[in-house]
């Protein structure tokens, strides 16, 4: 096996779409929050929806790694090196994990009750507001280390790939045709022997 099951492939650039969106939605927050209410109250439920299929998908890709496996990581990598790598992964999992749930959470302690996709109903919890400033400094700082985990787990997987030439990044690509060798033009000699 070269590369992740296209089940994983697909689970993992969904996820990461996701995760694009789910910056964009913060931000927007932030800033509609005080001036367009409304606006932020539609992307708070949209961010917590996302949130819920990032779950979904996240447990669904434990789920097919565990059955299906992975491919192995380059010979020419360290032991130290693959270790890392192991350890980010878990990191990875384990935040996309945690992260719905301190979102819903410092929701859910002030009273709010999100609604996944405009269908699914999600219950308040008793009112607290020391809860609920816990489950936001979380989300936060999770979130923040989420993003550092990625930005590195990108740019190690770039300079692995341009430093050591490894196929690390098409372990999640899709394999493409090879090129088609150019044809020679044929010298005109042979094209006048060749009419004769």
């Amino acid at each position: 096996m070269t590369v992740y099951p296209v089940a994983i492939r697909l689970i993992h650039w969904l996820t990461a779409i996701l995760i694009l969106a789910q910056i964009a939605f913060a931000l927007v927050n932030a800033v509609a929050y005080e001036q367009y209410p409304s606006l932020a109250e539609a992307v708070v439920q949209a961010h917590i929806s996302f949130g819920a299929l990032i779950l979904v998908l996240t447990l669904a890709r434990i789920a097919a790694r565990a059955r299906q496996g992975a491919p192995a990581l380059p010979g020419s990598m360290s032991r130290a090196a693959r270790r890392a790598v192991q350890l980010v992964h878990a990191a990875l999992y384990a935040l996309l994990i945690a992260l719905p749930f301190s979102g819903y959470a410092k929701l859910a302690f002030l009273d709010f009750a999100p609604v996944l996709f405009g269908v699914v109903s999600l219950p308040a919890l008793p009112f607290n507001s020391d809860m609920a400033n816990a489950a936001r400094l979380f989300h936060q700082g999770a979130g923040t280390l989420l993003g550092t985990l990625l930005i590195a787990h990108i740019m190690a997987a770039l300079l692995h790939q341009r430093l050591f030439g490894s196929a690390v990044i098409g372990r999640m690509g899709w394999p493409t045709r090879p090129p088609t060798a150019p044809q020679m033009p044929i010298p005109r000699t042979e094209k006048r022997q060749s009419g004769r």
